[in-house]
């Protein structure tokens, strides 16, 4: 363990000199266009993975991390035994009850706060190799390691390494794909899983490519894959062959975008210094379904507070803003009803997106059948502005209420308060000090 840390030091000594050696408005331009060495690391099954390590009587059986079988709800997580016999994440957990061996399959309601503890290990342990990570979720990331390579005889033996530090840190074991765009570097991981590493080195990004089927290249979908193949392109190398210029006049910047990545190149949204790349989604959702049905607008209109609650409150964690926020039903019959509401200003206000939630979700219920689920959505994020104090400035009091509310949770847990109309959930969902146990707990956030 000494090594990485040392290794970590000394990227952090040198990554600071070069800063402060360039120009400010350089830095970047500069980082962008070098070349690069990515590692992309996974953790394998990382809700079950961590569930094992608590657990090592889990070790070898079909596990299952969502809920239990008879409980409404999709499977969060499944481990390659349970994956083995067609379980999926998102399928229902009724329909993985009846696909996996009774007795042996293990289903779990799942523990977001010990994920939580265990992807910031994780991710102090990655810190120690280059002070460039970038998480893109709790169970993946990437590094840049470029000028790292003399603290290193190949990347292999760099990923290893990361494999014995994290394993030594946490007992949880990474998959590791490595190359010099993000692309390639996913594709390489993938190829990895389960824990394994696929390293690709600069000038053979084609032709590890070329056989591949066209759904490895990030950005091909099912509905792009058989858009491609109308054209008879089947596989990435098939793809990488058609003209750029030919891809976006057919698929416009999407064209551009895949031509690029399927040449092993960096595309422009792909090409950002690791470490200041926006968030991966657009949007933060927070949603549950009910335990049973129900037509009580005080139940929806609690549960509907409290989901956007837990929103605001990821929002204020991440420093982000929102523009809009949207609300859905689901109906017992299963069809959706969905509006969205523009903010008159961009906010991470709890009281700015109940207001709109409360103006939304009696338009959204238009029928006379009961709700099985309901969720809120924060769209058009964008990154908080730093801003002068200003002594003459209004006090929002607002904010404050939010900061103070945050930090007691902070130090009690989410249901140490509860607050405006999910005072109304109390006699109807289990709660607990982490706050109302929802039917996805493993993802209640």
């Amino acid at each position: 363990m000494a090594a990485p840390g040392l290794t970590g030091l000394a990227v952090r000594m040198l990554y600071a000199y070069c800063q402060a050696s360039m120009p400010k408005t350089a830095t970047s331009l500069r980082l962008r266009t070098r070349p690069r060495d990515l590692m992309l690391v996974d953790l394998d099954c990382f809700y079950v993975a961590v569930e094992r390590v608590r657990d090592p009587s889990l070790c070898g059986r079909p596990v299952i991390v969502g809920g239990l079988p008879h409980e409404r709800g999709v499977v969060a997580s499944a481990s390659y035994e349970a994956r083995a016999f067609g379980v999926h994440a998102g399928m229902p957990l009724f329909q993985a009850e009846r696909l996996c061996p009774r007795g042996e399959t293990a289903f779990l309601r799942g523990d977001h706060e010990a994920y939580q503890r265990a992807s910031r290990r994780v991710m102090e342990v990655l810190g120690s190799f280059t002070p460039q990570v970038e998480p893109l979720s709790l169970d993946e990331a990437f590094l840049d390691l470029s000028g790292c390579d003399r603290h290193h005889r190949s990347w292999l033996i760099a990923a290893a390494t990361v494999h014995d530090a994290v394993r030594e840190a946490t007992g949880l074991a990474v998959s590791i794909g490595i190359a010099g765009t993000r692309a390639v570097a996913r594709v390489a991981l993938d190829l990895a899983k389960p824990g394994g590493v696929v390293e690709v080195r600069r000038g053979e990004e084609a032709a590890f490519l070329g056989d591949l089927p066209l759904q490895k290249l990030p950005g091909v979908g099912g509905r792009t894959r058989k858009a491609l193949e109308r054209f008879n392109l089947r596989t990435i190398g098939d793809l990488g062959a058609v003209p750029e210029a030919v891809l976006e006049e057919t698929f416009g910047r999407t064209g551009v975008t895949l031509s690029r990545r399927a040449r092993g190149l960096d595309a422009d949204l792909d090409a950002a210094v690791v470490g200041e790349r926006r968030a991966k989604t657009p949007t933060i959702s927070r949603e549950t379904s009910f335990a049973r049905d129900t037509n009580d607008p005080h139940v929806v209109d609690g549960m509907l507070s409290y989901l956007a609650q837990r929103a605001c409150r990821a929002l204020r964690d991440q420093g982000l803003l929102a523009r809009s926020v949207g609300v859905r039903l689901r109906y017992a019959d299963f069809q959706t009803a969905e509006m969205r509401r523009r903010l008159p200003t961009s906010s991470q206000r709890v009281e700015d997106v109940l207001m709109a939630v409360r103006a939304l979700w009696p338009a959204c219920w238009q029928r006379r059948v009961k709700v099985r689920l309901v969720g809120v959505t924060l769209h058009g994020l964008e990154r908080k502005a730093e801003k002068q104090l200003d002594l003459l400035e209004q006090v929002d009091a607002e904010k404050h209420i939010d900061d103070a509310v945050d930090v007691i949770r902070e130090r009690h847990g989410f249901g140490a308060v509860v607050r405006g109309r999910a005072i109304g959930l109390i006699s109807h969902v289990p709660a607990s000090q982490r706050g109302f146990t929802l039917r996805t707990p493993s993802c209640s956030k």
